[in-house]
């Protein structure tokens, strides 16, 4: 089975079956440009709008609307918002705003800011909000961590999305926990393909961190659904049986965590799945996989497994109505 797709053909939670063009880049970019602007150039939010809309051929009214409804921007009726960015500024920069509109600038910090936002002094109707700024400080460790794991798969839009809604998160679990919502979509649409896909997609990243031990879970649960392949009862004649890329991973791993350690964790993983069908039993994997340890013919594994289980109709449906003795 081939696990590499181009990179033209991502994986999209959002549209599975078309991606809007451009969907990969150009939100992120303009709305990047947006708080440059405002935060670094001291734009006003309307100029900033006017300059990126320009720059990249939009509508300044769609900008803003979709800036607004991803929460870039918060509108002047939001004090709490507004609260938390009067308090991103020391009491000497709130002064000068006030001492530049003709303003008294005496008083207590609460009654300069009262002040500041009843005359609406920051220049707009509207207002970056913590989202804007979180987005823009963390571009860098934001971006890196998507090259590092993630771009050959799926779209950074997905990913920003993600990452803005769980920063605080460990950096070492940000690609873990976003390619799980794939695992688990897949689960749940029962897509053979995309399981497999997205769990090789999470050895590689447990490969790159060198946790091996959490590489041989998702090494082993390629293993298993692709030596019993219920989701792919309509068309078993084309299964491809154990991936190659399976294993290449077993055969690494026998030499870093041992061949015990690795069949003692089958059975673990095995039963994670609590197969309600079963078309290869327990045990035939069992052995199939001590067989792949061993050293024996992988294609010849491979062609076994097609011969007695997927090319043979009168097999399939026994297994499918009845549990097998030996699945232990």
């Amino acid at each position: 089975m081939d696990f590499n797709i181009d990179l033209s053909e991502k994986i999209s939670l959002k549209y599975p079956n078309e991606v809007p063009k451009g969907y990969d880049v150009s939100q992120i970019e303009y709305t990047y440009d947006f708080i440059y602007l405002v935060l670094e150039r001291g734009a006003n939010i309307d100029g900033a709008l006017r300059g990126v809309a320009n720059e990249y051929g939009l509508s300044e009214i769609s900008l803003r609307e979709y800036l607004i409804e991803n929460k870039y921007l918060l509108n002047n009726a939001n004090p709490d918002e507004i609260s938390r960015q009067l308090k991103s500024y020391n009491t000497k920069s709130l002064k000068k705003i006030l001492k530049e509109h003709g303003l008294k600038t005496s008083g207590k910090r609460e009654k300069i800011e009262q002040r500041i936002f009843e005359n609406n002094l920051l220049g707009s109707d509207y207002y970056l909000s913590s989202k804007s700024k979180v987005f823009y400080k963390n571009k860098k460790r934001r971006i890196g961590i998507f090259e590092e794991y993630l771009f050959e798969y799926y779209y950074f839009c997905e990913f920003n999305d993600y990452y803005m809604n769980n920063f605080q998160k460990k950096e070492d679990n940000i690609p873990v926990e976003f390619i799980k919502q794939y695992i688990n979509k897949a689960v749940e649409d029962e897509d053979h393909r995309m399981f497999a896909l997205n769990n090789q997609v999470m050895v590689e990243v447990f490969y790159k961190k060198e946790n091996y031990k959490a590489m041989l879970e998702y090494v082993l649960k390629n293993f298993c659904i692709n030596m019993n392949p219920v989701w792919k009862v309509d068309d078993l004649s084309d299964h491809g049986g154990i991936a190659q890329e399976t294993y290449e991973n077993l055969l690494f791993l026998k030499q870093e965590l041992g061949k015990n350690r690795i069949i003692s964790a089958y059975f673990a993983v095995w039963d994670s799945f609590n197969f309600e069908k079963i078309i290869v039993s327990k045990y035939t994997g069992y052995r199939c996989l001590k067989d792949l340890l061993n050293y024996k013919d992988y294609q010849r594994i491979v062609d076994d497994l097609q011969t007695k289980f997927y090319a043979n109709d009168d097999l399939k449906i026994k297994k499918f109505t009845q549990k097998t003795l030996f699945d232990f």
